[in-house]
């Protein structure tokens, strides 16, 4: 008799429990992406996107250089370097497949990837996810929720811990479906963030160790699978020919190359002549000097394709002191090495004048500040007022700043003040301070492109009494020292989506310090920016809270500004081909580019006579 009540017993539960889900279940409202706007341009099951040619021929091949080594294929790991291209799931995915990924022809809109259906509940603490039935892993084990909710548990566990702080739990719903919940109410924002992270497979990583390096090549989902390498030297990504995902709207159309090699340069000056031989398909060209003067396209055989960003804000590389240094946290002493730091004549003498000055961490859009502060940024900053500089709230940043009006000569004289007002003395040519202790400074950097920028910024401090070096190290230890957050100097990308998510706290927030913390920010007032713009509920939130967050970083000098946020440069030689009639920002090289037959002939008929 109890075995019987006890069964009836389980039954009733187990009624109630399919009910209450069923019913959950039916006040869920499912969508196929998410639009911070409410907007989509295409629908459910949509067959490609209309930038593409959806009947791209496949095969051919692509060689590129890369200017770092690689030891390890390990993701989301702080040991060792992984290629280039491992983990990305933004713009040209290969060996991984994310929940969700970034429209860019739209602002704020992801589609399901892996996720095929997406609800929020009403008070936006929680978020379903119902994967698509086709997803596999290369080895043909289906894609499950239990691999999500591994992914993200190992992802937030490490590098990414403040970056996905507002995850409160995530839960295993069934074999296709997994939720994740929040500690507070967030916004469609940061769940959109979701889909920014490769997603991991469990059953491989619980036969391997993944807190270790390893140079085994990782099972993967996506588009391409690890073919030949060496490490050091090069690695190739192959295309898989039965990849789950490849008639899916997002994907038709893209992954055409049979092959994408990436072979190690060190070099740039060598890697450009291996592009002239032929022994290079593409280049990446970072100098403005080489772009404009530098390859000679008349003949046609060899083309620059400018490639726009697409839905990249921010500044692409900025310099930063670190901040757990004593010399470096009196915001006078920052202030005066900004002073110091003269774009406008670096950019006329080295690069033509062919960059634009930053003059916003969100340059370009409506979220950069201006003039004085608005009423509704006078909220936001009032209660943070004796944490700030007074000039926060009195002085316009950037290009109406006193700084702006400023001579080189008047800047350096007012960076001498500053320091001297720091307690730095000027004593038989260089700056020390009461305790006797010299005011130096060691730029750290991996590559040999930086040092002339950087020596020039050393020869103007030392015009001030600092004692400035440039120390040039291999990528690994670069990365290592990077890590430790033991460099005095180096530089770093302040690169945000639009709208601006979880990014902005990984690259400042105090809660997590990470490597791409590289200033090793760390500012309450700062910290209270970021949360009202993560939580901002529209457009004209946005604007605030940046606009806010901007005049902060500015006044406070824990960056300096070098690069926008741009497009890459590429020259390569003229064998692919991508659809006209695409919009002008959206050219995705290579992922929807395919290789020309006939081009290709012509230019090995032009390599073959040089």
């Amino acid at each position: 008799m109890k075995s019987a009540v006890s069964l009836c017993l389980f039954i009733i539960g187990f009624h109630a429990l399919a009910t209450d889900d069923q019913v959950e279940t039916e006040t869920r409202h499912w969508e196929h992406g998410i639009s911070l706007f409410g907007e989509f341009k295409y629908p459910p099951g949509f067959e490609h996107f209309e930038y593409v040619n959806p009947d791209a021929p496949k095969g051919g091949k692509l060689v590129r250089a890369i200017g770092t080594s690689f030891n390890n294929f390990t993701p989301f790991i702080s040991k060792g370097t992984i290629p280039l291209g491992l983990i990305d799931v933004i713009v040209n995915p290969t060996l991984y497949d994310s929940l969700m990924r970034a429209s860019p022809e739209e602002i704020g809109v992801y589609y399901g990837n892996l996720a095929q259906q997406v609800a929020v509940s009403n008070d936006m603490t929680r978020v379903w996810f119902r994967l698509n039935p086709k997803a596999r892993w290369h080895d043909g084990v289906p894609v499950t929720a239990r691999d999500i909710k591994f992914s993200f548990d190992h992802v937030r566990g490490g590098n990414y811990k403040s970056t996905l702080a507002a995850i409160k739990q995530i839960d295993v719903i069934g074999e296709r479906e997994v939720s994740f919940t929040f500690h507070y109410p967030v916004n469609l924002n940061t769940i959109m963030r979701l889909g920014i992270f490769a997603i991991l497979p469990e059953h491989y990583w619980r036969e391997h160790d993944i807190t270790e390096t390893s140079t085994k090549p990782p099972l993967s989902s996506g588009p391409y699978r690890v073919g030949k390498f060496e490490l050091g030297k090069y690695i190739e990504f192959e295309r898989v020919e039965d990849y789950w995902g490849k008639d899916l709207g997002l994907n038709k159309g893209s992954f055409n190359l049979d092959v994408l090699r990436f072979e190690v340069y060190r070099d740039a000056t060598v890697a450009r002549e291996s592009l002239r031989k032929g022994l290079l398909d593409a280049y990446s060209e970072r100098s403005a000097a080489q772009w404009l003067t530098g390859y000679d396209t008349e003949a046609g055989f060899l083309v620059k394709v400018p490639l726009q960003p697409e839905n990249a804000i921010g500044v692409s590389s900025a310099l930063a002191f670190n901040l757990k240094l004593a010399r470096f946290q009196d915001v006078r002493v920052r202030e005066a090495l900004s002073l110091a730091f003269d774009f406008d004549w670096m950019n006329d003498t080295f690069d033509y004048g062919v960059y634009e000055k930053p003059r916003s961490f969100f340059h370009g859009t409506a979220m950069a500040a201006t003039g004085l502060p608005s009423a509704e940024e006078l909220e936001l900053l009032a209660p943070l007022r004796d944490q700030l500089p007074e000039r926060v709230f009195t002085e316009p940043p950037f290009a109406g700043s006193s700084h702006a009006t400023m001579t080189r000569r008047e800047a350096l004289i007012r960076a001498q003040t500053l320091l001297a007002e720091a307690g730095w003395r000027y004593e038989d040519n260089q700056l020390v301070n009461e305790e006797g202790e010299i005011f130096e400074i060691e730029f750290l950097i991996a590559s040999a492109s930086e040092q002339r920028g950087r020596l020039t910024y050393a020869e103007r401090l030392k015009r001030l009494g600092i004692k400035a070096t440039v120390r040039l190290v291999e990528s690994a230890q670069y990365l290592s020292l990077r890590r430790k957050g033991t460099a005095e100097a180096v530089s770093g990308r302040l690169i945000m989506a639009m709208p601006p998510g979880i990014e902005v706290p990984t690259y400042l927030s105090s809660k997590g310090r990470t490597p791409e913390n590289f200033a090793n920010l760390a500012s309450p007032s700062v910290d209270v920016l970021i949360e009202h713009l993560l939580n901002a509920a529209s457009r004209s939130e946005f604007r605030v809270a940046g606009r806010a967050l901007d005049r902060v970083l500015y006044w406070q000098f824990y960056f300096i500004p070098m690069r926008l946020v741009g497009g890459q440069r590429i020259v390569m030689w003229n064998k692919y081909a991508k659809r006209e009639m695409q919009p002008r920002a959206i050219r995705r090289f290579p992922t929807i580019w395919w290789q020309d037959v006939e081009k290709t002939e012509s230019v090995n008929r032009v390599l073959e006579k040089n």
